[in-house]
């Protein structure tokens, strides 16, 4: 071959055999630390302007790094499993191109580290979709024994049927507020004060006794309107959901932190109208779970704050193995 000129940051050279030129970058990029940063927030034009780059080419090198990445739940399986009891799942919409309706991400977070162990793209969030996420579960040899989750029935169908022996409790917020639409509580006050009585029933943890006396007095007040007694009866007849954190120290009866982690989601995914296609969806996804696992967590408050300054994936990892270093 033979050098022929410089342009920018790029040498020409001209190859005797095949007489075609082609060019060598001669500038270093700090590859995965423009990926960190476009993870972080930072758009391509924004990482531009950051490394002297055209946003093209900063798309280039995210791109190029997103393939690199192992996938999330191979490491799982490869080097974890200490992972806790309690979990709380719940999926997130997005846009990607090609789909006439947002497709669903799901996920669970491990409630005492705060971990992602398993996660699944899925065109909806059927049963078949929980079925497969439940399944990976399964895989790593792990096996939730309390699940918190919002009032969705594929979700606790496939839950049930993969993990026999699991307790679900139904997220109150979620329930609550879905009786508020019911009921159509914003706009017509004619059932507010009842609102309020159900709202007031699970708004903290009951003893079991406690659950029935509450509820049976709602029951005493109401009984003679239909629509006000068939809420009543479903609240009787799924009571096991309302009070399965019975037994379990500290359990949550709401998907507070799974939620939590949905509106970062939410808020990074803000600058990003759609992605261009399902593949790239599963790799920038798989990509931003993996770097939230690899992450120091600084935000935990109240009974978590001993968490603050420690990596999830250290602590769910196998004893005496180390991990390699993804980013």
């Amino acid at each position: 071959m033979i050098r022929q000129r410089k342009r920018h940051n790029s040498i020409y050279f001209l190859c005797k055999n095949c007489k075609k030129y082609f060019s060598v970058n001669i500038i270093w990029f700090p590859k995965k630390q423009i990926l960190k940063d476009h993870l972080s927030g930072l758009s391509f034009k924004d990482l531009g302007d950051k490394y002297s780059v055209s946003k093209s080419k900063a798309y280039r090198i995210c791109k190029e790094e997103l393939r690199k990445l192992p996938d999330n739940n191979k490491i799982t399986f490869k080097y974890c499993n200490r992972f806790s009891s309690l979990f709380e799942f719940d999926a997130k919409y997005i846009n990607v191109k090609g789909y006439e309706r947002k497709i669903a991400f799901l996920w669970g977070v491990d409630y005492e580290r705060h971990d992602f162990p398993i996660i699944l793209l899925a065109r909806s969030e059927s049963y078949e979709s929980w079925a497969k996420f439940f399944e990976l579960f399964r895989i790593i040899n792990h096996y939730p024994r309390l699940i918190i989750c919002d009032d969705n029935s594929p979700l606790k169908i496939a839950a049930r049927y993969k993990f026999p022996e699991v307790k679900i409790q139904t997220c109150y917020n979620h329930f609550k507020e879905g009786i508020r639409r019911v009921l159509k509580v914003r706009s017509d006050d004619t059932y507010k004060n009842f609102s309020r009585e159900i709202d007031q029933l699970l708004s903290v943890k009951r003893s079991t006794q406690d659950f029935n006396n509450f509820l049976f007095k709602i029951y005493e007040y109401h009984k003679n309107d239909p629509v006000k007694l068939q809420i009543i009866v479903n609240l009787e007849k799924r009571k096991n959901e309302f009070l399965a954190f019975q037994g379990y120290r500290r359990a949550p009866v709401t998907t507070n932190m799974i939620e939590g982690f949905n509106s970062h989601l939410e808020q990074r995914l803000k600058h990003i109208n759609s992605f261009n296609s399902f593949e790239h969806a599963k790799l920038w996804l798989n990509a931003y779970v993996l770097k939230r696992r690899c992450t120091k967590l600084t935000d935990c408050k109240s009974r978590f704050r001993f968490l603050n300054g420690k990596i999830p994936l250290h602590m769910t990892k196998k004893v005496d193995v180390d991990l390699p270093t993804f980013f």
